[in-house]
């Protein structure tokens, strides 16, 4: 009997045996026909971690989202909405990353913060993050896993009366309470004398400021800045918006110092109207209407004049200056000679 029983014991185990030495035998040739997408997904790791699974109705609980994944690897962080299932979210920190010492890993994490006003039980369901590893170009994804938030409500004692709501306690304010407003007044009070004698001691002087009138007149630095504004052939390179600005503050600068107009400071409307009661006539007048309209139309409209615009502007601008230099001697006997 003895016997029997020791051969049936012995060929259990040698059937244990067989049995485990299949079973390793499966899994290490399973391992060899695993497909690269199962291995590849191994060295990337997700999670969506609460720090805790119960709140009380209105009460904040964190979620931090993390991903760590090989470097190099392009990662597409979720976003996650402002509510998930009567759950809301209150604050999100940026996305942080994190480099491993050897930077063989990087990890990328944020934390948020939620609360809810609804009793119940609550489901996070899973969230997924997208990822595509270095030098492969499709893209992967893995997903947390889901959790489940319970908020629970304040429990109330029905069997005993409704009580009234208690009126605000009077506290009395004391002198300590009211020292720094009052120390507060006092250096208002102080400051403001102050601010008061330092401007009756130092009184400023109303000082005009006037252009400074130019050796040479102000026709000839005109026409010269003109000419070599011309020769620099600024729109024709493609400097549309140079070259207008120059034509514009070259006639705008002539003004200053031709009829002490700050044309400079002045837009384009205020400037012809400041005009107005000189010795410019309609002539004159249409011409710079035209050169500062347009300057006004490139600068600030981003206009592109045709090259006809662009030469009209300059020929405008001679033409303007010569119709509104002071006149000479020399001028008189040149149209004499030339009637």
């Amino acid at each position: 009997m003895t016997n029997l029983k020791f051969r049936i014991s012995d060929l259990v185990n040698k059937k244990v045996h067989a049995i485990v030495k299949i079973a390793c035998l499966a899994f290490l040739y399973s391992l060899f026909l695993i497909p690269d997408s199962f291995v590849t997904a191994q060295d990337v790791k997700v999670s969506a971690k609460t720090d805790t699974n119960q709140i009380r109705i209105g009460e904040q609980f964190g979620m931090n989202l993390c991903i760590t994944a090989p470097g190099g690897t392009k990662i597409f962080f979720p976003t996650v909405p402002d509510s998930i299932h009567h759950l809301e979210v209150v604050k999100r920190s940026k996305i942080d990353t994190l480099i491993s010492a050897d930077g063989k890993l990087s990890t990328l994490q944020q934390k948020l913060v939620l609360t809810s006003f609804d009793s119940g039980y609550y489901v996070i369901e899973p969230i997924t993050f997208f990822f595509q590893k270095a030098g492969k170009n499709d893209t992967d994804s893995l997903s947390t896993e889901a959790s489940l938030i319970t908020v629970k409500t304040i429990p109330v004692d029905t069997t005993k009366a409704f009580k009234d709501i208690k009126q605000p306690l009077d506290v009395p304010f004391t002198f300590r309470e009211a020292l720094p407003y009052i120390l507060g007044g006092v250096l208002v009070i102080l400051l403001i004398l102050l601010i008061v004698y330092m401007l009756k001691k130092t009184k400023k002087k109303v000082v005009d400021i006037k252009p400074k009138k130019p050796s040479r007149p102000a026709h000839e630095i005109a026409l010269e800045a003109l000419k070599n504004t011309e020769n620099e052939k600024l729109w024709q390179q493609g400097f549309i918006k140079k070259y207008h600005s120059n034509v514009s503050d070259i006639i705008r600068a002539y003004i200053e110092h031709r009829f002490s107009v700050n044309a400079m400071e002045y837009t384009t409307d205020e400037t012809l109207d400041h005009l107005k009661g000189t010795i410019i006539n309609d002539e004159a007048r249409e011409k710079l209407k035209y050169i500062l309209q347009l300057a006004d139309m490139v600068k600030f409209a981003k206009a592109q004049p045709i090259a006809p615009e662009h030469e009209q502007a300059l020929s405008h601008a001679y033409n303007f200056i010569m119709l509104t230099k002071p006149v000479t001697p020399d001028d008189f006997k040149e149209r004499e000679a030339a009637s």
